[in-house]
């Protein structure tokens, strides 16, 4: 049986509805959607890449009134972290991406805008991070820190609005990915570890999606958190049950730190949206322990994957 075109495929991946495109990624031939698993693997490690972006642009805010700007008096001076260690990453996903199988239009333009936004923010970081690290508003009265930040901060809002849209965008593809790789395990194995892990972290990653970008972004909607945290819930009961009638097959190392962990932050954050008026620094405090969480749990459920 032929498959089908390369241009049609892409035309029906971006033009279908919901339902219809999750069944057009569910029908590809098995070539094609490996093809379409390192595009979105690329992607992926791009958005990775700018949570560095994010946590220079943290530290920055923690000391200077963004809105104002630095004034070289202040009580703690913490500077701002370089992010040249993000631009390769994020670089290549907006050069090579969208060469890639199959054209995702939307994705592949944030992609490539992305890419320019920390381009063009890059050496303005780099120019504060050394101008802080050096000690030079010591001489210059914070002159040149202040005209700094008035670069930086529409660079800033820049990139965040293209890794907001791709991080949407892309994780639309996604679902419809993960939705296929579940589909795919329990014909061939039935509901087993690996099943109930993926479909675990399938549901964390859609509440990691919903954390902002930087501290000042607009805070979450409580009741579409409450939604996604109540999908996440039903998939850890199923997999601690599942760990309860199949002890030898669990990995231990995994439930008891890293799962357990994550799902504990994702409740605590959502009793936080949950009150009537949500105090802001609490609220950035447990995002933050949210986030981290996430991040152990990927990478600690990758290694013992890979072990077993």
């Amino acid at each position: 049986m032929k498959s089908l075109p390369r241009l049609v495929v892409a035309a029906v991946l971006l033009a279908a509805p919901t339902a219809g495109r999750a069944q057009t990624i569910a029908d590809l031939p098995e070539d094609k959607f490996k093809s379409l698993v390192d595009k979105t693997a690329l992607y992926t490690k791009a958005l990775t890449a700018a949570r560095a972006v994010q946590k220079s642009y943290d530290r920055y805010a923690a000391w200077v009134d963004m809105k104002t700007g630095p004034t070289g008096k202040e009580k703690t001076i913490d500077g701002l972290p370089d992010i040249a260690g993000a631009l390769q990453q994020i670089a290549d996903a907006g050069a090579n991406g969208p060469g890639m199988w199959p054209p995702l239009a939307t994705v592949d333009a944030m992609a490539q805008k992305m890419a320019e936004a920390t381009t063009a923010l890059a050496p303005l970081a780099k120019s504060a991070s050394e101008y802080y690290a050096q000690k030079q508003y010591k001489s210059d009265a914070g002159k040149r820190g202040h005209e700094v930040h008035g670069q930086m901060v529409p660079m800033f809002e820049r990139f965040f609005g293209c890794e907001l849209a791709l991080r949407r965008d892309l994780g639309v593809v996604l679902e419809d990915v993960e939705r296929r790789n579940l589909a795919r395990i329990e014909k061939e194995q039935g509901k087993n570890y690996e099943w109930h892990l993926r479909s675990f972290l399938f549901a964390a990653k859609t509440v990691a999606d919903m954390l902002p970008n930087h501290v000042d972004a607009t805070m979450i909607e409580g009741p579409r958190y409450k939604q996604r945290f109540a999908n996440l819930q039903a998939a850890y009961t199923a997999f601690t049950q599942y760990g309860v009638e199949h002890p030898a097959e669990v990995q231990k190392a995994v439930l008891a730190t890293s799962l357990d962990d994550f799902f504990a932050a994702t409740r605590i954050l959502r009793g936080v949206l949950e009150a009537p008026k949500p105090d802001r620094q609490v609220y950035i405090a447990k995002v933050n322990d949210l986030a981290a969480k996430y991040d152990a749990l990927v990478q600690r459920t990758a290694a013992t994957t890979a072990s077993r």
